[in-house]
């Protein structure tokens, strides 16, 4: 059976993606694998965010990183759990994951595991420039894969 891995992120996620992926697994009676990647970096870069621009003083308590990380994770099984109630509704078999790490090497440890066919991944809207300066894990995501990767751009 076909596997098609929707990429999920506390940054990266649309309706548009989703629609996207139910409809192909649907039309092609392929196994939907939904990833959410809780990306540890974040919490630390939004607490330095906060520290620098004078919000919280001093550095961030370990407990403010832990609040962030459960805040993503509760929203990440939100989105989670909406699509396996739109993929039963569909009689669309699928599985899901949650894995916390960086997004790309989160994303091929899954893909390379699960063998996927298909990957479908949003990416953020940015200037050409910014990817050009701080790099696109979704333009890494696509050269280290080795499978067709669909990019709905938001």
């Amino acid at each position: 059976m076909k596997k098609i891995l929707l990429l999920l992120s506390t940054t990266r996620e649309s309706p548009k993606s989703v629609t996207t992926a139910l409809e192909i697994a649907g039309k092609e009676q392929a196994e939907l694998l939904i990833l959410f990647v809780l990306d540890y970096e974040l919490s630390h870069s939004i607490t330095e965010h906060m520290t620098q621009e004078g919000w919280i003083g001093g550095k961030a308590s370990e407990d403010l990183h832990n609040a962030i990380i459960q805040e993503y994770l509760a929203q990440g099984r939100q989105k989670i759990d909406d699509i396996e109630r739109q993929a039963m509704d569909n009689n669309i078999p699928f599985r899901s994951f949650y894995l916390q790490g960086t997004f790309v090497e989160a994303a091929l440890k899954v893909i390379k595991k699960e063998r996927a066919d298909l990957i479908i991944v949003t990416r953020r809207k940015r200037s050409n420039l910014s990817r050009f300066i701080f790099g696109s894990p979704v333009a890494e995501l696509k050269e280290q894969a080795g499978c067709e990767i669909m990019i709905i751009d938001e």
